[in-house]
Order: C-alpha cells, then structure tokens, then sequence
C-alpha cells in the first residue's frame, strides 16, 4: 500500500502543473476551503498551504467526497508526502 500510495504522489508531482491548469470550479473550491482550513496553522506561507492542499486533492477521484481531514485521517503517509512535497516542514 506504502508503493501504491509513494507512485501516486510521484505521478501527481509529475503532472501537477498541466493538471493545475485542468482544475474546475469545484476543484478550485475544494482547494480554497483547505487552505481556509489552514489558516491559524504555522507554514512558511502561503503558497506552500496552497501547495499542500493541491497535492492532497490530486490524490483523490472527483467523484470522491471527502474533505481535507478525512484524508489526512486515513492516509498519513500521503499527508506526510505532501507535506515534503509542498515545502511544510
């Protein structure tokens, strides 16, 4: 599960600037709401919540309904992959 979850994160890595530009208006959402989310949480700026909950929503289906939190409940080491990913440290 640890390889399937460490390629999805290096697949989405790869992808991640033709897919910025493919995201809808939920997608644009979603990633807003996160980052509200992360407001009062302790980042270098930003950018890098930006980053992290861009990364995080990459992870998932559209068709999927689930919210920053629940993600990061039941996948920590995507959490942790995009933590290092974005430049949380």
């Amino acid at each position: 599960m640890l390889r399937v979850l460490a390629s999805l994160v290096l697949i989405a890595a790869a992808l991640g600037p033709a897919a910025a530009t493919d995201l809808t208006a939920d997608d644009r959402a979603w990633i807003a709401a996160c980052v509200a989310r992360l407001a009062a949480e302790p980042a270098p700026s930003a950018e890098v919540k930006q980053r992290y909950c861009a990364c995080m929503h990459e992870q998932f289906d559209d068709n999927q309904a689930v919210t920053q939190t629940e993600m990061e409940r039941m996948y920590p080491p995507l959490h942790r992959a995009c933590n290092r990913e974005s430049g949380w440290k």
